[in-house]
């Protein structure tokens, strides 16, 4: 009963936890502790301190217990005054005390005997460095905020400012399923979907499709609540506008037992909210390709096309930000009580593509082609590159018309092209703080983004078949706080997200080419997926056209509630987090894929005709927490951070409909396995996944401006492990393959949909399952660093960093083994299409992350601010997604050894003192970001093996021959041209992009096994960029000016290079396919590093 009825037990014991506790706040907060002693270095005891809020005059306050010590917890990040009292002493003022987002700040006081009308005023702010905490993260605050270069105004470059934090990894350039291919970020050595993120202390990781224009589909893994919320174009406003941004701060390593469910960086992001005075915005960037660079592969294309033009980029950024307290004249004045925060941004946008090229067909296939097949060959682009060929014998008595050169037409010929995508964004904000009493402090925010993309040529298809997204995000999130004594205090908070997504693929006229109806020739309606496919020339270009619809829903409640508790030198922390997701995505009914295999099939009119059937699945997934955490003053320098968090997360359900099915692993081996009955667990709950965590932070030298801290922690961090979890949702009683016909286009459609059957009976082509005690992954972290100050206000750390994995999700395809007609000896895999396969979603790859990560810090002083850092790292695994073939422990896909991250801010002083000098030369600003890093691993493949010992489809390896490993210059042109030996890939004169390519002649494929070359064994190219801003304001009245900046992004236009072709036998295999931005896949290509040299110039109105 206990394990049937479990996570509902837990959400009730949840939902008492939070009634007895009383209302609270986020985790977002920021506290503040010390020990006050007299003149003597006694401890007194019964001091009130009081920190008020220097723009909304809100007072938080404590009192120092027996010990001397206080704590004053759940403060929002702000400036703050803070006032010491007690009677016979006199009064402590602090002020200007910084807090930013989840800050515990230490400040000590020593009080004198006098009157409390005495006031000693105590100038230096907040500490430089945290003497108290032992885990490892960057704050990311306003002057970085307001004032760095940001493209497109999204946010994401930010976060590469925490050491040990890189991008997705260039090699997948796909974000469509998988583990290791949806996530945005890498941390130290962790997957990309283990990062978790929050806004005002709630649960972000509510994206749909996990990639730019992309949508929900049961099966990924941003189904489970695993990847981070974005709009259509892939940028950050679905979480939060840069004008609304207060700071974030990125948590990477050893953080306390309050934040877990995901191993990677805990990435908290605060909204600004209201204060006394009236605070605004009005602003409009502008982009326009007129100052921008091309892209380099337009101009590098030019050999095949000499007409390509650049295309056009017209952006258009607009919005405002206003901010106060409430006022309704007459009736009620807020000032001191009740706060607003209102915030509009819109983005009009005409999105550049680069120039690439692909295969269509050629001008006789069209021409010789029957009705109504050829109708759709004409709805491609007409060619205006050369004929393709493909390699053939002469004399082959199966090919007599292959001439003497041993090449022949295909039936494919080339076409280059470029365009523009056209994309919008309307995002809304609005939050409420209120202040009851001293006691209790309530906040409201709901935003509500709209974007909108209409994409040529997805994912390197036709670009004259568009999508059109339409993407919605919404979100409801309120807290409290309340104190009931200097001891004791509470914060919750409780949200609830809906995001939709529409997508609606249509085929329309581009390069010359004629659209073709597919819903009238085939007669189906908007819900099937009709896709005609062609691949020519022995298996070597494809091409294809589709016209369907999508829509998918992502909903979420989240509730996360601590309560704080002083008791002596601890202070206490106890909390529950309870996460509750309900995807959903409408289903393609039918499926018709109708794959013409070479020249003549086409020109014969006959397909394969692949059909399908889906049914619609409603998943539920949750998550469920507890924490408790004891943050132990040992000692004036001693401190202790001990922790205990427990995680479950069981398989996902149904809130509805048909329920998922499984297998039962019966018998020795996939030739007994059988469908487990409906409504059968995906997997049993682990009820037992407890993560301690210990920390300790020691303070060397306590001189006031250059102090040392010693800090080391370690612990284990689980992860949700359900990022599979939907899979079943695809599999029997969801989805029904038909049998393979050989068909005339369109032939019948209605009559190839095969019916689904509930319950389903089989066979099947896949079964999906899981390992029957599939277990959470977990990683062990630790770390080790030396912090010191450098003044007040600057600081030096450097850590070592190290994380070992286990347990990670991995995907494995079984089959049955054959009678003597070929025919599988399990019924349930005799397919009509061929042999079934079992998918089992197990338990088994490992990783380990070793780093050293060095930090320098520089707070407003002099006009400058700065951060920069540098990891040096290497992480080794057995698989960086979840379905690698051939496991073999190798160099992780995000293994870059050799990072740095930097960037500044720097109020130029004012120069001259006459009027037109002052007027010319005052008020200016200079920004700067620069970001270099080594290259990404490369994996070199062959072709697709089955291996009989383990019954698995593996992709085989390669074997390391001879020669060099890679080809520059004229060497690396001569080995992929048109000549003798060449691969043919490149046109007479072409140099090989960046200059440099994998010799295809140095490895061979492999018939059996893995071959000798090692997983990840090349590498890609390095990249280095750098952003700069220059500033200028007009102060036009007191508390009103206007800001002028120009930004230019990849200032000095270096070509960053992107994906490989790690394909061996490819035409490309070694070249890289693209540049750095359009190959990390999953955010706005045109808002990430890599790209050409960009400028964006800004108005800015600040009041």
């Amino acid at each position: 009963m206990i394990k049937r009825c479990g996570v509902q037990i837990l959400v009730c014991l949840a939902a008492l936890l939070c009634a007895l506790a009383g209302p609270a706040f986020a985790n977002e907060l920021a506290s503040i502790s010390g020990r006050i002693t007299d003149s003597q270095g006694l401890v007194l005891p019964g001091v009130k301190v009081e920190a008020v809020n220097i723009n909304t005059n809100v007072a938080y306050s404590g009192e120092s217990n027996g010990d001397g010590l206080y704590r004053i917890p759940s403060v929002p990040p702000g400036v703050y005054r803070i006032i010491v009292q007690k009677n016979g002493f006199s009064q402590i003022v602090k002020p200007n005390v910084e807090l930013h987002v989840q800050d515990d700040v230490a400040l000590n006081f020593g009080m004198q005997v006098g009157s409390v009308s005495q006031t000693v005023t105590v100038e230096g702010g907040a500490p430089m460095i945290n003497t108290t905490g032992a885990a490892v993260g960057t704050v990311v605050d306003q002057t970085y905020i307001k004032n760095m270069p940001l493209n497109g105004r999204s946010f994401q470059d930010l976060i590469l400012l925490a050491p040990g934090v890189v991008t997705q990894t260039t090699q997948l350039n796909s974000t469509t399923v998988g583990v290791g291919k949806t996530g945005e970020f890498s941390v130290n050595g962790q997957r990309t979907e283990s990062n978790y993120y929050t806004v005002d202390g709630v649960s972000a990781n509510t994206s749909i499709g996990g990639t730019t224009g992309g949508c929900l589909a049961l099966g990924w893994s941003a189904a489970s609540g695993s990847v981070a919320a974005s709009t259509a174009l892939g940028t950050t406003q679905a979480l939060v506008s840069v004008d609304e941004l207060q700071e974030f701060r990125v948590q990477t390593s050893s953080y306390s037992a309050e934040y877990g469910r995901n191993p990677g960086a805990q990435i908290a992001f605060e909204t600004k909210s209201g204060v006394n005075q009236w605070h605004g915005t009005a602003y409009d960037y502008l982009r326009n390709d007129f100052f921008d660079a091309n892209d380099y592969f337009n101009d590098y294309l030019r050999a095949v096309d000499p007409t390509l033009t650049k295309p056009a980029l017209r952006q258009n950024d607009f919005g405002g930000t206003l901010g106060g307290p409430v006022r309704i004249p007459g009736a009620y004045n807020g000032r001191d009580k009740t706060f607003f925060f209102v915030s509009y941004e819109g983005l009009r946008l005409l999105q550049p593509q680069p120039a690439f090229t692909l295969a269509v067909p050629d001008n006789a296939l069209r021409t010789n082609t029957p009705a109504p097949l050829n109708q759709v060959l004409n709805a491609f682009p007409v060619p205006n590159g050369p004929e393709l060929l493909f390699p053939c014998t002469p004399g082959d008595p199966n090919d007599p018309n292959c001439p003497a050169s041993g090449q022949e037409p295909s039936g494919a010929a080339q076409f280059v092209g470029t365009w523009s995508n056209p994309s919008s964004i309307n995002a809304t904000s609005a939050r409420f703080d209120h202040v009851v009493n001293d006691k209790l402090k309530l906040f409201f925010r709901f935003s509500n983004t709209l974007s909108n993309q209409t994409a040529l040529g997805v994912g390197g298809g036709t670009p004259s078949m568009s999508s059109a997204l339409s993407y919605t995000a919404r979100t409801y999130t309120g807290g409290a706080s309340t104190v009931f004594s200097s001891r004791l205090s509470n914060e919750l908070r409780l949200n609830y997200t809906s995001n939709a997504e529409a997508t609606t693929d249509t085929i329309h006229a581009f390069g010359g080419s004629t659209p073709v109806d597919l819903d009238k020739l085939t007669g189906l309606g908007p819900s099937a997926l009709i896709n005609p496919f062609f691949i020519l020339g022995n298996f070597s270009y494809t091409f294809g056209i589709d016209r369907t619809m999508d829509a998918s829903t992502q909903s979420q409640w989240n509730l996360v509630d601590t309560v704080n508790y002083s008791l002596g030198r601890h202070q206490l922390k106890f909390g529950a987090d309870y996460r509750r997701l309900t995807p959903f995505a409408v289903p393609h009914n039918p499926n018709l894929l109708y794959a013409f295999l070479d020249e003549n099939s086409v020109l014969n009119n006959s397909g394969l005709v692949l059909s399908s059937s889906n049914a619609p699945g409603y998943p539920l997934i949750q998550n469920f927490s507890l924490f408790a955490q004891d943050e132990w003053r040992v000692s004036p320098r001693l401190s202790l951070s001990l922790g205990l968090r427990w995680e479950v997360n069981p398989a996902a359900g149904a809130t509805q409909g048909t329920k998922p099915s499984t297998i039962l692993f019966a018998g020795s081996g996939p030739d007994t396995w059988q469908l487990a009955p409906q409504g059968t667990p995906l997997w049993q709950t682990t009820w037992y996944n407890f993560a301690p965590r210990l920390g300790a932070a020691y303070v060397m030298r306590d001189k006031q401006g250059w102090e040392t801290v010693v800090r080391g922690g370690g612990g284990v961090f689980f992860d949700t492990g359900q990022q599979l979890g939907t899979l079943s949702f695809t599999g029997p009683g969801f989805f029904e393959q038909g049998s393979i016909n050989f068909s005339p286009f369109p032939g019948d459609p209605a009559a190839l949909a095969p019916p689904i059957s509930n319950p389903p009976t089989g066979p099947f082509s896949a079964v999906y399952g899981y390992a029957t005690h599939l277990q959470l992954p977990y990683t062990l972290q630790w770390n080790a660093s030396i912090e010191q100050a450098l003044g007040a206000s600057q600081s030096f750390t450097i850590s070592y960093i190290g994380a070992h994995a286990s347990r990670l999700l991995q995907q494995n395809s079984f089959q049955s083994s054959v009678d003597a007609n070929g025919n599988p000896v399990n019924p349930l895999l005799n397919s009509p299409n061929g042999p079934g396969t079992f998918v089992v979603v197990q338990n088994g790859q490992t990783s380990d992350y070793h780093g050293m990560q060095t930090q320098f810090q520089r707070r407003l002083s002099r006009g400058l601010t700065a951060l920069a850092s540098y990891t040096w790292s290497h992480c080794l695994d057995y698989g960086s997604v979840n379905y690698t073939f051939g496991y073999e422990r190798g160099n992780c896909g995000t293994d870059v050894r050799h990072s740095f991250s930097a960037a500044f801010s720097y109020d130029l002083p004012n120069l001259g003192r006459n009027g037109i000098a002052s007027a010319v030369l005052h008020h200016w600003g200079l920004d700067d970001r620069f970001i270099a890093r080594t290259a990404f691993p490369v994996d070199l493949t062959g072709g697709t093996i089955f291996d009989p010992n383990t019954d698995r489809r593996l992709s085989s390896g390669l074997n390391l021959v001879s020669g060099p490993i890679y080809l520059y210059g004229d060497q690396c042109a001569q080995a992929y041209g048109p000549g003798q030996g060449g691969t043919g890939f490149l046109q007479a004169g072409q140099g090989c992009p960046g200059g440099r390519g994998i010799n295809p002649n140095a490895f061979q494929d492999v018939t059996t096994g893995l071959g000798n070359v090692p997983r990840n064994f090349a590498r890609g190219f390095g990249a280095w960029q750098m952003n700069l801003g220059v500033r200028r304001e007009f102060p036009i009245y007191e508390g009103l000016k206007l800001q002028f900046r120009a930004e230019a992004f990849n200032v000095f236009n270096h070509p960053n290079f992107g994906t490989i072709n790690g394909g061996h036998g490819q035409g490309n295999f070694g070249l890289a396919t693209g540049t750095l931005a359009n190959s990390l896949g999953v955010l706005s290509p045109l808002y990430q590093m890599g790209g050409p040299r960009s400028m964006q110039f800004a108005l800015k109105l600040v009041f």
